[in-house]
């Protein structure tokens, strides 16, 4: 374990300016800067190295361009380190990749190009696949970081962006994979190009770190925002850390998002939300709240905070800003004993593998909007869960008991299922496990090809007969248990439907799938239809098999719940999955939802359990303005059941350790927890 495993609180500042920026670090004092980070309950901050646009704010080496405003004899970098070094605190080199005003200068041809030959982007903005790669950036960051005692390198910019028609690519991909640089996915070149490309940058990563490595083997290095939801790669063995600045739109529900991938990654990760009230440029400042809901979602899920602000061309930040990071830091300071050698533990596991890239047309980042659907899904019914890819899930299916295995796996619209997936997902559900199987699942050959049938037919017990071709559909649920105390009408899927056929026994229809109503022209009577009637074909199987079972839902449920926002739909699937497995691990009754995660943690005093309850509930933005918590609203009178086989020793409320009102019958602990503010843990002592 590294010294970046227990970083869990640090600090990012970005600090790009412009070649015309005068009064550059005229307020820049090392050691000041350093005691107000210090006070600020930081344990790392970032130390930029190379900024968006392409200038170095130190003086040894040769391969950097320093700022033409930077003060005479100055080197920042130096200064920070000593500085920050002396009180404890780690510097993170931050490194932009691809901008720089000097270079798209001095080297006109390295520079990003569009199709009729034009600089693209901010119009400096250099391609690392050519020769900026060999002859600069990797001597530049060798120089750095054997010149420099920094802790770990940050690299901004790293995963595959704009289509590039620079000489170097050209050349490159005509050599390397054949044909031209296509000008974008219309053209039949195209999924050769994602693929290239792809690979290319997973390339140019493993250069980076190699050569980092070379001279400072302990160095950690990340990549912001490579093996995220966005780039889903598997993490190669080069990688130290895990980071990414989440959107700033609602950064509570992306940071949970992002976390729940990256919870099983078995690395430290950072969920950098930001002070911003917009994004990165505005001195606009959360208050305090806001940030601790946010980091909230890390804390929960066994990420680290790295929380991210503008600096001013001085070199200075607010007073008030850093007192505002202060006291979020101080909120994560005090629930670091439940993150020390902390593991998560989830009961549901949705796959997201890197077929994604080319499930939907080939593209350089996959479309997310029914990975998004399924976390909102499940987190709004208190039913925590991880997205893992193939190798995760085989793994885990290959290293665990049948009884230590997540109770429930979800193929959401996976298109591509590899074989030997499939056969894991066989035996997995005949040795007692819960499958559940949505939209086009198994669909597709493996070029991405319809194959006419589907991967699971046998374990699922149906298959496809043709699908509805209007744009959308109903589910009409007819088995009453999915429904207790819900609307009792059709819900509106936003998507087609797909008609399947039993063709095994056992297979239970649990709700009907039905068609929208068309009028004489066989158009919808306004945008939607209302429902038409049924199709004659289910919605929703359920099939017992071995020791498990199976559902499948004939729509892409998780990708309608996003777009449409139906309610009732997330209560229906919260109901198949505990039907899937019903002696689920926890259950949540509150009067507003939470988030749940899980966790152990082994202490001296041996092995606990600890249960995250997390409050996404407050004032809500209005007119695209983005999430900004003002004002917490908290849950009371919160009823958590959590199975377990053995009585506990002691339970308590953390942080603070208050003992709330706690039973148990020899199955399970039943914990009512007074009050949800932002966070609150329970803990099960042994």
């Amino acid at each position: 374990m590294s010294w970046y495993n227990t970083a869990f609180r640090k600090l990012f500042f970005d600090y790009h300016s412009q070649e015309t920026a005068e009064g550059l670090a005229s307020a820049f004092d090392a050691e000041g800067w350093a005691e107000r980070v210090a006070s600020a309950n930081a344990q790392a901050v970032s130390v930029i190295t190379k900024c968006f646009y392409g200038w170095s704010l130190y003086r040894r080496g040769r391969y950097r361009y320093v700022h033409p405003h930077l003060p005479a004899g100055l080197d920042m970098v130096d200064a920070q380190v000593e500085a920050l070094h002396r009180r404890g605190i780690r510097a993170i080199g931050y490194y932009h990749v691809f901008n720089s005003e000097p270079m798209a200068r001095d080297f006109p041809d390295w520079r990003v190009r569009d199709a009729r030959g034009e600089p693209q982007g901010h119009g400096h903005e250099m391609c690392v696949r050519g020769p900026l790669l060999e002859e600069y950036m990797l001597p530049h960051i060798e120089e750095i970081v054997t010149n420099y005692a920094l802790d770990a390198m940050f690299f901004d910019g790293l995963r595959v962006g704009l289509v590039c028609h620079c000489p170097a690519c050209r050349d490159r991909f005509s050599r390397e994979a054949g044909g031209e640089v296509p000008n974008g996915p219309e053209d039949p070149q195209w999924a050769s190009y994602v693929g290239w490309s792809l690979a290319d940058y997973r390339r140019v990563r493993e250069r980076v770190s190699d050569t980092i490595h070379r001279r400072r083997p302990e160095m950690i290095v990340s990549y912001n925002f490579v093996y995220s939801m966005r780039v889903p790669e598997s993490v190669p063995d080069h990688v130290g850390a895990l980071a990414a600045d989440i959107f700033p739109e609602d950064q509570m529900f992306n940071g949970s998002y992002l976390a729940r991938h990256w919870a099983t990654s078995g690395l430290p990760f950072d969920i950098m939300n930001s002070a911003h009230l917009g994004w990165w440029g505005d001195w606009g400042c959360k208050p305090a709240v806001a940030m601790q809901h946010e980091v909230a979602t890390a804390v929960a899920n066994g990420g680290l905070t790295w929380i991210g602000y503008q600096m001013t061309h001085t070199f200075d930040v607010a007073p008030a800003v850093m007192a505002e990071l202060g006291k979020t830091l101080a909120f994560v300071k005090e629930r670091e004993a439940l993150l020390v050698g902390a593991e998560p533990r989830a009961c549901v596991a949705v796959l997201n593998s890197p077929d994604g890239y080319f499930m939907r047309g080939a593209s350089m980042m996959p479309d997310q909007v029914v990975q998004r659907g399924a976390h909102k899904l499940l987190m709004e019914t208190g039913l925590p869960h991880h997205f893992m890819d193939e190798n995760g899930i085989l793994a885990h299916l290959d290293g665990r008991a049948a009884a230590d295995r997540y109770p429930v796996i979800i193929l959401s619209d996976q298109r591509r299922l590899k074989d030997e997936l499939a056969v894991a997902l066989d035996r997995y559900v005949r040795e007692g496990g819960g499958l559940l199987v949505t939209g086009r699942t198994g669909t597709l050959d493996g070029d991405f090809q319809p194959s006419g049938r589907f991967a699971l037919s046998e374990l699922t017990g149906v298959e496809p007969t043709g699908q509805e071709v209007q744009p959308h559909c109903y589910l009409h649920v007819t088995d009453p248990a999915l429904v207790e105390k819900r609307l009792p009408m059709p819900y509106l899927i936003d998507g087609e439907g797909l008609l399947v056929r039993a063709v095994a026994d056992g297979v239970e229809t649990l709700a009907e799938l039905w068609r929208p109503y068309l009028r004489g022209d066989g158009k919808p009577l306004l945008t939607w239809s209302p429902p038409g009637g049924p199709t004659g074909h289910p919605a929703i199987t359920f099939r017992r098999v071995g020791a498990g079972a199976v559902a499948y839902v004939a729509v892409d449920v998780f990708r309608a719940y996003h777009v449409k926002n139906v309610w009732p739909l997330k209560h229906v699937i919260a109901a198949l999955i505990r039907r899937l497995t019903p002696d689920f691990p926890v259950c949540l009754e509150s009067p507003a939802w939470l988030e749940v995660a899980l966790a152990e943690q082994t202490t001296a005093a041996g092995r606990r359990t600890l249960v995250h309850l997390v409050n996404h509930h407050g004032n809500r933005p209005v007119d695209k303005n983005n999430l900004c918590i003002e004002t917490t609203l908290p849950v009371r009178d919160v009823v958590l059941t959590i199975r377990r086989d053995a009585r506990p020793g002691r339970v308590a409320l953390e942080p603070g350790g208050a003992t709330p009102e706690w039973s148990y019958d020899g199955r399970r602990v039943r914990v009512r927890v007074p009050e949800v503010l932002i966070h609150t843990a329970i803990v099960l002592e042994p």
